[in-house]
């Protein structure tokens, strides 16, 4: 079922070879905006500079509270609509999503997240005539069906025209896709949209009563996210005597866990569980060190947003993030996996500062990952996918029909 509309044609016909349909998921954390959605909200807000209409359906998961998506695409001013999934065999729902391609009528439909995926290799095998354009941007390790739907994701993402990841590393698990694998990194964005005010005077409180400095992990709460080697390593910290304050800001599902591991680490009095901040300004302005700790990922937006804001960071050598930093000296960069590696360059970072040349090497990745680069860089795509000659199916599809 179509839900509702955004935009005075959100869904009127008319062909045009300028016309991409981008298909998202619904919100991992309700209430929520994802990175991705903010990344393609920016997006879709451009291409229409190049020529280029968009229209972003958005799936919302039945008798969840209302979407969050909804007015931060209206309030962005880009056409949209919102299709209710009823769960992961509501098939009804691609009908309904169809049916909405069939009145917009695009030339290429861009999908986001494994639900989308599947919407639209379904549609294909009904014959759809779109080209098709699959963006992964990573992959959950819990719960196990969460890890089936990412591994069904991969599969199917190899029927499409071309397949956009995040990351070189996120490129050789498309290997199979030869010549079809786009890497097109993230854009630096304006931080989101500040909370509320009881939010920012809560920040604010706690700012000023935490002693410093103040180290900060900010992200999903999944394993893929390491938040446990943080833990580790804060208490591998705290047993040498260093101070610190800690803060977790995020949601997910190893929340509980990570909160009944901080107990058992003893470290409820340096380290506080925020849940979902909306005023990511206002904490990054509170950090002193931003940590990621992930085992994987694609390009983190918190990676980008903490560099924009010219907070220190310490960083796993996963996904895009060593394509992001380099050799510079915008953050300190360790391998992944080691709570013992990841606490010694916290316990560095702390004790010795920035290097001379951090907040230079800061703005040159800012400049490097413009939004301005990103939209040239889809426009690209669009163009080259059309210009192909049509009619031809990917040479991998076979292998998921056998």
């Amino acid at each position: 079922m179509i839900l509702t509309l955004g935009g005075a044609s959100a869904v009127e016909s008319g062909a045009s070879p300028q016309r991409i349909a981008a298909l998202v998921p619904p919100e991992a954390v309700p209430g929520t905006v994802s990175g991705p959605v903010r990344q393609l909200t920016a997006l879709a807000r451009a291409l229409p500079d190049a020529g280029i209409e968009c229209l972003v359906v958005a799936f919302h998961r039945h008798g969840q509270p209302p979407s969050a998506v909804a007015p931060y695409l209206q309030e962005a001013g880009v056409r949209h609509c919102i299709v209710e999934d009823h769960g992961p065999v509501d098939w009804r729902m691609a009908l309904s999503v169809g049916s909405v391609l069939r009145h917009w009528r695009p030339s290429i439909v861009q999908t986001h997240g494994y639900k989308a995926t599947a919407v639209a290799y379904l549609l294909r095998r009904l014959r759809a005539p779109w080209r098709w354009i699959g963006c992964f941007h990573g992959s959950t390790t819990e719960p196990l069906k969460a890890r089936f739907y990412h591994w069904v994701d991969q599969q199917l993402l190899g029927a499409a025209e071309r397949v956009v990841v995040m990351s070189r590393a996120q490129a050789r698990v498309f290997r199979h896709c030869n010549g079809r694998v786009r890497v097109i990194h993230n854009a630096v964005l304006a931080l989101p949209p500040a909370g509320t005010t009881s939010e920012r005077d809560r920040l604010a409180g706690l700012a000023a009563g935490l002693p410093r400095p103040i180290v900060g992990v900010v992200g999903r709460l999944s394993q893929e996210k390491g938040v446990d080697l943080f833990l580790d390593a804060c208490a591998a910290l705290a047993r040498k005597g260093l101070a610190f304050s800690a803060l977790v800001a995020g949601d997910g599902p190893g929340r509980g866990r990570l909160e009944a591991q901080c107990a058992g680490l003893g470290l409820e009095t340096r380290v506080r569980f925020l849940g979902h901040v909306y005023d990511v300004d206002a904490l990054y302005r509170m950090l002193d060190l931003l940590v990621l700790p992930s085992r994987s990922e694609g390009l983190p937006n918190t990676l980008l947003e903490a560099l924009q804001a010219d907070v220190p960071v310490v960083a796993t050598a996963v996904g895009a993030v060593p394509e992001v930093v380099g050799t510079s000296a915008a953050a300190r960069v360790v391998a992944p996996g080691s709570a013992t590696t990841l606490a010694a360059a916290i316990e560095l970072a702390l004790t010795q500062g920035d290097p001379p040349a951090a907040a230079a090497a800061r703005r040159e990745v800012m400049s490097r990952f413009s939004l301005e680069r990103r939209v040239e860089a889809h426009v690209r795509l669009y163009r080259d996918l059309l210009e192909e000659a049509g009619g031809v199916r990917p040479a991998c599809v076979a292998s998921l029909e056998r």
